[in-house]
Parts: structure tokens; C-alpha cells; sequence
């Protein structure tokens, strides 16, 4: 009898994999993908680590192994309403933290956790299928991601619903021009289209782009998508001297209705995925991690099943609460500015530069976002 059995083997389940096993719980992990494979030039499939997660990656021996070319730390953010006047710009300085967070790249970072999980013995099982019932486990994870299977099969309901948008991701390459200024920072523009985001990738004007738009932008041409680009990022950044393939994918807001059954959980995207304009939902799903075997380690020393229900219904209120918040912040944003009411912009300048003159108010918002709160 296995203690613990994950289904996937993405960053939230690997990263529970190595954090359990170090706990001495005998884990076995299962993924119907092939084994991550290290890219050689930077990709646009990254993540935002907030320093919280980064502190939880590096206690379960992972942030060490990940290449430093595929981590670029960044201590200042740049918030623009592009249909309005309102801006905002945080610094680690400004919320005593020793920065904002890192762009991640996701496979360098599951290549790292693979790495690390063969060091430690643990093997991961790359099966196409995975008969959830003949399994012998006490613990059965569901890390298999937003449109989980093994959540199905567990009779755990979800609700949720489209944006109507796609996430447009790329590299972009920006010019010398302004690079001193552009330094180790993060841009946000909240434009008519939908939110974009662009996220440093080490020191040479590489930029990770994230735009989300009922548009979708990865089929228009690539002179008009640079052109489209440059526009909205109003040139602050220079001029983009090329853009790698692009490719999208929807973007929904989804919630299971519960998180745990008898013998059962939920984990990561699984049991809730958000609008990606503010990139929590990685640090969620580390945060889901560590409170699990926090949670684990409690029932042990109690004597207690780990698969007991009333175990796991403390997991589940724990993280809930800040899962549900995450949720309707990103669904509050996201209503704020998209809107096209004179009134609301209005409401949302004056916002932003209020939140930019008060030093409480960034404070927390940095505190926030670092995963300190």
C-alpha cells in the first residue's frame, strides 16, 4: 500500500511529489505526457514565482537545479491603463522585499523537479493510462490540471465559465534602445483589447508577451501583430525587432465545488484555475502544496489517516478561502478594465493613482503578491 499516489506530473504535482517524500511518505507519481525535455533558448511558456513559492521550491531542493538562463528575477512592476491617464509602478524596495518575484521558464523548472526527484529515488511513471480504481493508496492527488480527468472520475463537481479571450503568448525582441531603463522589470497595459503583459527574460531585451484579447492574435500576421505591439506598449520599451511562433490558448474561470473526497484531493488547476492578468495561479497551486503536506505531516503525528475526510476538510477550508479571494480579485479586475463606461475608467484612474500614492496601500499589494499575506 502506497501512502501517497499523485496523477500529473506538472510543476504543482511534482513540486508535492518532492515535498512530501521528503516528509518520508512513499510517494509514486503518474503522467500520461512524455518526460520534459530542457530547452535551448528561452520559450514563452513561463511563470511568475512569487518569493513565497521561490522559499517553498528551494526547502524541497529544487530552485537550485533550474539553469539561472531560465530565471530572471525582477524587482520592479509598471501598471498602465491604457484607455485611461492611470498608472502604477511597485518596487521591492517599497514593500520590503528583497524583490517582486521570477519568470520561470516551466519546463527548465520541471526538468529541475525531474532531476531532483531521480536523485531522491522517486520515480515518476510516464503511462498513457492510469486505472485510478485498482490503484492501493491511502492519498490519491489529482494534479492533472484544469480539465482533469481523475477529478471527473472522482464525482467532483466543478463550476466555471469562459472569458470569451485567448492568451496570445510569444518572445518578443526588443532594441537597445532604453535598455538601461528597462532593466529587471515587469510591464502590465490594460488595453481596450484585453490585458497584456510583458515579462523580462534575462538582461538582453527578451520579453515573455502574455495578451489576452477576445481577438485572436495569434493568427493575424506577424508585421501586424509587431505593430499591434508596439502601439499598445505605447513604444515605452523600444522598438521590437522580431517575435518568435506565437500560439494561444482559452481562458476561463473554473472552481470545484469541493476539494476533497474520502481518500481524495484536489490540487493546483484541478480544483480552480483564475484569469492569468495578475500570474497567480502557479503560486496558488505551490501554496495548495505545501499547506497539503503541512496538513499530512499534522495527521501523522495525530495518529490520523492521511486519506481521512476530516483530515483532508482541513486542507480544503485552509486553502479555499484564499483560493475563492484569488478568484474574485482576478474576476473584479478583470470587469474593472475591460469595461468601456466613461464612468468606471474614470473610477479606474483615479484608482490606480491613488493605490500609487499611498505607501500602506502598495505596501500591501506587495505583500500580497509576494505571498506574504
Amino acid at each position: 500500500m502506497t501512502d501517497v499516489v499523485i496523477i500529473g506530473a506538472g510543476f504543482i504535482g511534482m513540486s508535492f511529489a518532492l515535498a512530501a517524500h521528503k516528509q518520508g511518505f512513499d510517494v509514486e507519481v503518474y503522467d500520461k505526457a512524455a518526460a520534459p525535455v530542457l530547452p535551448t533558448t528561452a520559450t514563452s511558456q513561463v511563470i511568475a514565482v512569487n518569493p513565497a513559492s521561490a522559499e517553498f521550491l528551494s526547502g524541497i531542493g529544487v530552485w537550485n537545479l533550474i539553469p539561472e538562463r531560465f530565471v530572471t528575477r525582477y524587482d520592479q512592476m509598471s501598471v498602465f491603463d491604457g484607455q485611461g491617464s492611470g498608472s502604477i509602478s511597485f518596487t521591492a524596495k517599497e514593500g520590503g522585499q528583497p524583490c517582486l518575484g521570477y519568470i520561470v521558464d516551466q519546463v527548465a523548472l520541471r526538468v529541475a523537479m525531474s532531476e531532483c526527484a531521480l536523485s531522491q529515488g522517486l520515480e515518476v511513471k510516464w503511462t498513457e493510462t492510469v486505472d485510478i480504481d485498482a490503484l492501493q493508496t491511502d492519498l490519491l492527488v489529482a494534479a492533472d490540471g484544469a480539465h482533469s480527468a481523475t477529478r471527473e472520475k472522482l464525482g467532483l463537481k466543478k463550476i466555471g465559465y469562459s472569458y470569451d479571450q485567448s492568451a496570445t503568448v510569444c518572445v518578443a525582441q526588443f532594441g537597445s534602445e532604453f535598455i538601461e531603463e528597462r532593466g529587471q522589470k515587469a510591464y502590465q497595459w490594460f488595453c481596450d483589447s484585453g490585458p497584456l503583459a510583458l515579462l523580462p527574460l534575462g538582461d538582453q531585451g527578451q520579453f515573455a508577451v502574455v495578451w489576452s484579447s477576445s481577438e485572436d492574435m495569434a493568427a493575424i500576421s506577424e508585421t501586424a501583430f509587431i505593430s499591434a505591439l508596439e502601439d499598445s506598449t505605447e513604444n515605452k520599451l523600444g522598438r521590437i525587432h522580431g517575435v518568435s511562433s506565437r500560439h494561444s490558448f482559452p481562458l476561463m474561470q473554473q472552481q470545484a465545488w469541493r476539494y476533497v473526497t474520502q481518500g481524495a484531493v484536489l490540487l493546483g488547476d484541478a480544483a480552480h484555475a483564475i484569469h492569468p492578468l495578475a500570474g497567480q495561479g502557479a503560486n496558488l497551486g505551490f501554496a495548495d502544496a505545501s499547506c497539503l503536506v503541512t496538513e499530512l505531516c499534522a495527521a501523522r503525528l495525530e495518529g490520523r489517516g492521511i486519506g481521512d475526510l476530516d483530515v483532508l476538510k482541513r486542507f480544503e477550508t485552509k486553502r479555499k478561502t484564499e483560493n475563492h479571494l484569488a478568484a474574485l480579485a482576478m474576476e473584479g479586475f478583470h470587469r474593472l478594465f475591460t469595461s468601456d463606461s466613461s464612468i468606471i475608467g474614470l473610477v479606474r484612474s483615479r484608482g490606480l493613482r491613488l493605490v500609487n500614492e499611498n505607501k500602506t496601500l502598495k505596501r500591501l499589494a506587495i505583500s500580497v503578491a509576494s505571498g506574504r499575506v
